[in-house]
Formats: C-alpha cells, structure tokens, sequence
C-alpha cells in the first residue's frame, strides 16, 4: 500500500522539467519513430538527454535538433544503466520534475501535455503512464509499482535521499527479468516505503477486473486459437495491463503502443484493431510504426 503526503500540487512547467531517454537499436540506429518520440518530448521540457546503450557514436540531424545532450555508451545496464548515466549528467536540484522515458513505446499517439497535467497524477512524488500490480516473475508475490518505460520523479522525491540510496546501488545486472525485479519494481517499493506517493495515469489497481464483454472485440471465429487465448489470458489476475488492456490505456490518456504489444502480442489481442487504432490517431504517422516493425521484426 502506498501512502504519503503529496508533494505538487499540478502539472509541472516545462521550463523545469528535464527529460531522460533510454534507447537501443539492435542496428545501432536512431529509428524514425524514435524521432518523432524527442521531438515530442521537446515541446515539454527545458532539457532533453538521449543515452544510447550501443547507439551510434553520433546522432543523426534531425535529432541532434531536438536533444541537448547526447551519451552513447557500451550496451551494459539496460535502461536504468542509461538513465543512471542521464541523470548524473543534470544539474541537481534545477528541475521541479525529472522524466525517464524508452524507445519501447509508440508515440505520443497526440499532443503530451494533457497526460503531464493529468490529475490522476496530480500530488504524486513518483508518477508514470501505468501503475501494475503484476509480479515480476510468475509464482512470486506482486508488487505495486509503476512500469518504467515511462516515469517521472517530482521535486520532493528527486531531493530526497531514498532516490540517492536507490540510484547509488543500481549496477547492471544479469538479466532483464533481474533488472525487472530489482529496480522496475523496486523502484515503486523505494519510494513507498520512503513515505511517498506513487500514482498513475492508468491504476491497474482502481481498474475493475476485464469482463468477457470487454474482450468480445477480440474474438473471432477464423482465429479460434488466438480467440481462446485472449479470453484465457485475459481472465487471470494480475496481468500486464500496457499489453492486454491496451484500449484502456488509449481512453485513460495514455498516448503510447508498447512496441512488444505488436512485436509478440503475448495475450493474443486482435493487432488489426491496435494498428487501427494507431492510423487514427492525430500527429502520429502510421507508417512508423510499420517501417519499424518490418526492420526489427
């Protein structure tokens, strides 16, 4: 249970808010869709900071327009060994509001700024798109915790000695479920048990359990296996709301496709309707996310 008083009142300033963004590219490339996502993100923040596991040793044009700092380093720590390293770089105490973003999502599928003034949001120290309360690793107990493919700290927590404590013991680790584990998950604990308040745009838990109505969207009788395993997956709990959920997500303000969704789509949703949804959405261009999938399977 997370609890704690609240720190901000509302949305931040852009003109105080930096931003931190985690990238790799199995091509050492800085996708188009990755473009998009800085220059999106620059319209919100005093100061953007690409970290790039692998990446090029140089940006290309159109985003060394938008980024102030770039840091390619080895592929060693996954995102929180880049955003260790982007965050070191800020000076310390010159922003209200410090955000740590990747390049696993498309989007902003629409203009960011009311998903930053949301007041789901409003008052939280430690705020992301999604908050889940699925385990880490199946058979284990589940935590609270804010899915890291997108947070943001607040003044409070970003002065605060558990984020020192935390961040000082983030080194790389063996494997992406051990940094799920430790850090994506302990991060949330960190900050709640530091007496701070971690919220979210989409709360898995305030959200009502999937009923099969909602899922009946899905369900197609010329795709029976994948029909059956939508509906089997769909009925456990906890799941992965950022994957099978995704309309939710879309309604609640969340203007972001988790690129895995239509990379391995694990619950089986109908992809057709995500990439529907996707062609409808404004200032995003649909060919995208397809020039992206068609390089990186």
């Amino acid at each position: 249970m997370v609890s704690g008083n609240p720190s901000s009142p509302g949305a931040c300033d852009p003109a105080a808010r930096a931003i931190v963004f985690a990238h790799f590219d199995p091509e050492r490339r800085i996708d188009p869709h990755v473009i998009h996502a800085l220059r999106e993100y620059r319209r919100h923040c005093a100061r953007l900071v690409l970290v790039s596991n692998g990446g090029p040793s140089r940006l290309p044009r159109e985003a060394a327009a938008v980024v102030d700092t770039y840091l390619p380093r080895p592929n060693s720590g996954y995102d929180f060994g880049a955003w260790r390293n982007g965050l070191a770089s800020l000076d310390r105490g010159a922003y209200d509001e410090v955000l740590c973003v990747n390049d696993s999502v498309y989007g902003p599928l629409a203009d960011l700024g009311p998903s930053l003034a949301s007041p789901r949001i409003a008052g939280a120290d430690l705020w992301g798109m999604v908050v889940s309360e699925q385990a880490a690793r199946r058979g284990t107990p589940g935590h609270r915790h804010v899915q890291t493919w997108f947070f943001g700290g607040r003044r409070r927590l970003l002065e605060s000695d558990a984020w020192d404590r935390f961040w000082g013991a983030v080194e790389p680790q063996a494997s992406k479920q051990e940094v799920i584990e430790r850090y994506e998950v302990g991060l949330s604990r960190t900050v709640a048990e530091a007496g701070m308040v971690v919220a979210g745009i989409y709360d898995a838990g305030h959200a009502p359990r999937v009923a099969f109505a909602e899922l009946m969207p899905e369900i197609s009788l010329l795709e029976p296996a994948r029909s059956w395993r939508v509906v089997r997956k769909g009925r456990r709990v906890p799941h992965n709301p950022s994957e099978l959920v995704w309309w939710r997500l879309l309604h609640a303000g969340v203007p972001f496709v988790k690129v895995g969704l239509l990379r391995t789509n694990h619950y089986g949703v109908d992809l057709r309707r995500v990439l529907a949804e996707i062609d409808r959405a404004p200032g995003f261009e649909p060919g995208l996310v397809r020039r992206h999938l068609d390089r990186c399977g």
